[in-house]
């Protein structure tokens, strides 16, 4: 059995759950508006169950691997001062893309 490397997981299986994700969750999955990074969120958000810190962490360990460390930092200054001041606060005017339904 040929070894895959996680960069041939994700080449061969992303593009296919993203596909399935814009499907299901759009109203149009081909609305010009809906990215690839907006059905990615979607599924991050869900998977994690809308855990807003483990959002974060995934957020954090993606920035890092593309090595954002500058963006990184101060993103994490700001999630920091968020919790400080209303961890429990959700923005529901502002949760998902235009083209979200």
């Amino acid at each position: 059995m040929k070894y895959k490397s996680s960069d041939d997981v994700i080449k061969d299986l992303m593009p296919k759950v993203i596909k399935l994700v814009r499907q299901t969750a759009y109203v149009d999955p081909n609305d010009p508006r809906v990215t690839d990074a907006d059905a990615l969120g979607i599924i991050v958000a869900k998977y994690l169950k809308w855990d807003g810190a483990d959002i974060m962490e995934t957020m954090h360990s993606a920035l890092e691997d593309a090595n954002y460390h500058t963006l990184n930092e101060k993103l994490l200054e700001t999630y920091k001062d968020w919790e400080n001041e209303d961890p429990g606060e959700l923005d529901w005017n502002n949760t998902a893309s235009p083209a979200h339904y």
